[in-house]
């Protein structure tokens, strides 16, 4: 006997209880009047009935309400029109344990004939779990959502609430030194002069925040922009800084058009532009700009370079590695706007450096974005 005969014999003796009993979905044989036929293993352990206590009953007494009262009517109408409702359509649905405990599952149902007889099978899955956990990441998902929304309006809140006590502080210090000058000594007047810096830098900071929070809010206007036109508009602002810092900005690689919010990408390449400028040593600062695989950007500069055990701290709002004089201290929210604004372009942004030999931050920017008019733009 040929192998392949030996294999159709073997497949044509296995039954179709052996099937049945090895599938991990309940399995349950209806007839056209409901009657149950054969429950297998899997539908005892979901519905906690023995295959005795169901054989030969109608399949209503694993359903609850509204299920139970339309049943009867499913069949007789998918015999009668052949349209299916439930038949052959996969479905979530409610079933009822022998407990009485109410559980959801997925129930596709289909016809089969039996010796010129119509038969239903059904199968059932226990997706008690699964939604149990659906439930839990939309808790918290909301929870997450309102925190957000708690902070953002915390963040506008405070920023608008500090800006009038920071100005009236300002305003005091400086009537303070012009009506009072002449009568204080240089101590007196140095301390003053502090006292006006700080709040003209606790101002920004509120003024960061703001911003900040609003990042988040705002509609972005997306439309398909040249990279090579934003970064040359950047550049020209940024004339007089790179004239006189010694600054060398190349673009490596043509870069795309691509679709973004013209004026926040710009932003994006402001910042990593100035940083690249503002933390280098080097007499002759380098800075390289271009392009990669998968819309994927990168500014490169020969600058002073971060620790790895930094990269990630560095997105943090506020949060400046550096030791600054008071002329040139920035608030720490550069990177944090840059980070925001790619995370709104559905984008990535990662860091690489060497101590010493500079920093290349990469970013993305996906190929298909939506404005708010749910117009798709694509990158070329």
């Amino acid at each position: 006997m040929s192998t392949s005969n030996i294999k159709n014999d073997v497949f044509q003796n296995i039954s179709l209880t052996a099937v049945m009993n090895t599938v991990l979905d309940g399995l349950i044989i209806i007839d056209y009047l409901g009657i149950i036929h054969a429950f297998n293993p899997s539908a005892v352990r979901i519905f906690g009935y023995q295959p005795n206590e169901v054989l030969g009953k109608n399949i209503k007494m694993l359903m609850p309400e509204p299920y139970q009262s339309a049943h009867d009517s499913y069949l007789t109408n998918y015999l009668e029109s052949h349209t299916p409702k439930v038949i052959g359509i996969g479905r979530e649905v409610k079933g009822r344990r022998k407990n009485g405990e109410i559980f959801p599952m997925d129930l596709g149902v289909n016809e089969m004939n039996v010796n010129d007889m119509v038969m239903f099978v059904g199968t059932v899955r226990d997706i008690t779990e699964r939604k149990a956990s659906e439930a839990s990441i939309e808790r918290y998902i909301t929870a997450l959502k309102q925190s957000n929304q708690e902070l953002d309006d915390f963040a506008y809140i405070a920023s608008h609430d500090l800006k009038e006590p920071l100005r009236g502080l300002s305003n005091n210090a400086l009537f303070l030194k012009e009506d009072w000058g002449n009568k204080l000594n240089e101590d007196a007047i140095k301390r003053i002069d502090r006292m006006i810096y700080l709040a003209g830098r606790m101002e920004q900071l509120t003024n960061d925040l703001l911003y900040f929070s609003r990042l988040g809010k705002q509609d972005l206007a997306i439309s398909e922009a040249p990279l090579e036109d934003i970064v040359h508009d950047v550049t020209s602002m940024l004339d007089a800084v790179i004239v006189e810092g010694s600054v060398e900005v190349k673009i490596v690689n043509p870069l795309p058009t691509v679709t973004c919010d013209i004026i926040r990408i710009r932003e994006v390449f402001r910042n990593l532009i100035t940083n690249a400028i503002k933390y280098n040593d080097k007499p002759l600062k380098k800075i390289e700009i271009g392009s990669m695989e998968n819309n994927t950007f990168f500014v490169r500069d020969n600058g002073i370079g971060i620790k790895e055990c930094f990269y990630h701290d560095i997105f943090r709002i506020f949060k400046r590695l550096n030791t600054e004089d008071d002329a040139t201290k920035g608030t720490g929210v550069g990177l944090t706007f840059v980070k925001k604004i790619i995370d709104r372009h559905h984008g990535s942004i990662w860091v690489q450096s060497e101590m010493g030999q500079g920093t290349t931050f990469y970013f993305t920017l996906p190929q298909g974005l939506k404005d708010d008019r749910n117009t798709t733009y694509y990158a070329h």
